[in-house]
């Protein structure tokens, strides 16, 4: 949840009753405001090129005897009004927020929903007026300007990353809490730098509180906040959950910040909860947090059986030249089948056979007792250098495409293209009850586990992740960890 103080007049810290001199910082948002223009000049550019392109068109496929040219001043005219609307919407919309803008789906999704209501507003005046809209217009317009806007802010986003990775466009921070709390949000702020924080300082709850929590020197206790944050030169304080950070604290903080343009952030204490689930509904002055259950039926489960169907159907047909030559590869170069077939558990407990091809040398499985202590992985057994491995099996791991096999899997509805780890009959034994909600959905021939580290992640954290997909999947969701073990796989990053 996040408050910004932006009060109509500046107040002096006199009238706060923080007896500090402090001067208004505007570096955080100088960048902000450089960015979101760079974002409405590249909106302008994008979208005349692409109503330019569905002119063009327009002209290329218009019969001679049509009385109307696409280049006239009426369609151009029209053209241009739509163009602005269609900007001022985006504007509107809050696609140039922020708080939205640098990670996270939510920019994408406004500008989705933008790009619809101008349709919507071109389909309700076209009918009013009774102008007939060119289809070719249509067809051209609605899904080249919403590929190439979406591009464009994927783009830009490349560049703001590039740019946090270097230490630039980034919010320095004063982080509020108990000590645990603090060592977390350092630890979780650093993974995920895409969001551009930096913990710069830290206001500990403890009463004899460290020096340094996590590299971050510690200002000290929560007494005199607003001066201590204030003093620090800061863009930004991050409140997390605890007995000392109570409401009236938060409350009075905001007082003593007026003016000063300093983010104030609150991180409740909800961990692993996916930001869609959470909804904001204020009741007699509190933001009361409501929490959505999981959803594993209905609508939602229909369109990701119906994705994985399609997708999967569409996979096959695209690489079945990929896995011939594979087939004939690992068939020529070691005795064995072509094929490994191995009995993992799936939705609800169900028991399958998941198909791969085969990289490793025959009676594999009986040298496994004396390579396992080896590593400290036992559940999830990988060793790099592996001598079961064969020349082939080594080159199809590298880039996963010991996998694709897996799309028959998924075509039979035993797996799906995005979801948990399949695990062993021997893991699911011994499952505590925790562990056992992997299984309320189908596992998947990739999902966070591919994206986070593949082979590298231990036991414990490729369960984490994996928990948290089950209880936090969408359809959007699903497409971005296809996208990213696209780019995983190609980089072979942590794969053996």
């Amino acid at each position: 949840m996040s408050l910004r103080v932006d009060p109509p007049a500046l107040r002096g810290p006199g009238g706060t009753g923080v007896d500090v001199e402090a001067s208004v910082d505007h570096r955080g948002t100088d960048w902000e405001r450089r960015y979101g223009r760079i974002l409405v000049v590249s909106d302008l550019v994008v979208l005349a090129w692409v109503f330019a392109t569905a002119h063009t068109v327009w002209a290329a496929n218009l019969p001679d005897d049509q009385g109307l040219r696409p280049f006239s001043f009426g369609p151009v005219a029209a053209s241009f009004v739509i163009l602005l609307m269609w900007h001022a919407v985006l504007t509107l919309a809050g696609t140039r927020d922020l708080r939205v803008f640098g990670g996270g789906p939510e920019e994408y999704k406004r500008v989705l929903n933008s790009t619809l209501v101008v349709f919507a507003v071109i389909a309700f005046v076209g009918y009013m007026i009774g102008a007939q809209v060119p289809r070719t217009y249509v067809a051209v317009l609605l899904p080249f300007g919403l590929l190439l806007l979406s591009l464009s802010r994927w783009s830009w986003r490349q560049w703001l990353l590039v740019r946090r990775q270097h230490g630039q466009m980034i919010h320095d921070a004063v982080v509020v809490g108990s000590s645990e709390a603090v060592d977390h949000l350092a630890a979780v702020i650093l993974r995920n730098a895409v969001f551009g924080y930096r913990l710069t300082a830290a206001c500990v709850t403890s009463a004899d509180p460290p020096d340094h929590i996590a590299g971050i020197p510690v200002l000290g206790g929560v007494d005199s906040l607003a001066a201590k944050v204030m003093g620090a030169n800061v863009d930004a304080v991050i409140i997390t959950s605890s007995d000392a950070t109570h409401p009236e604290m938060v409350r009075r903080l905001g007082w003593d910040l007026e003016g000063y343009d300093i983010e104030i952030i609150v991180a409740p204490s909800l961990a692993n909860i996916a930001g869609p689930r959470v909804h904001i509904r204020p009741v007699a002055g509190l933001p009361l947090l409501h929490v959505e259950q999981p959803s594993y039926r209905g609508a939602q489960r229909w369109a990701k059986d119906l994705v994985d169907r399609v997708g999967g159907l569409l996979l096959l047909l695209l690489f079945s030249p990929v896995m011939l030559a594979l087939a004939i590869a690992i068939k020529v170069s070691s005795s064995g089948g072509v094929f490994f077939v191995q009995e993992r558990v799936g939705r609800d407990g169900k028991t399958f056979g998941m198909i791969k091809f085969r990289s490793m040398v025959e009676g594999a499985d009986e040298m496994l007792g004396d390579l396992q202590p080896d590593t400290s992985n036992v559940v999830m057994f990988k060793m790099r250098d592996d001598p079961r491995v064969t020349r082939v099996g080594r080159f199809i791991r590298r880039y996963s495409l010991d996998e694709l096999p897996q799309l028959f899997n998924v075509l039979k509805g035993d797996m799906s293209l995005v979801g948990p780890r399949p695990p062993l009959v021997s893991e699911v034994s011994g499952y505590a009850a925790e562990a056992r909600r992997r299984l309320l959905v189908r596992p998947g021939m990739t999902g966070p586990w591919q994206i986070s580290g593949r082979s590298d992640l231990d036991w414990e954290e490729t369960m984490r992740l994996d928990l948290y997909y089950v209880e936090n999947w969408s359809l959007v969701g699903d497409m971005l960890i296809l996208w990213k073990t696209f780019r995983a796989v190609v980089s072979s990053a942590g794969a053996y």
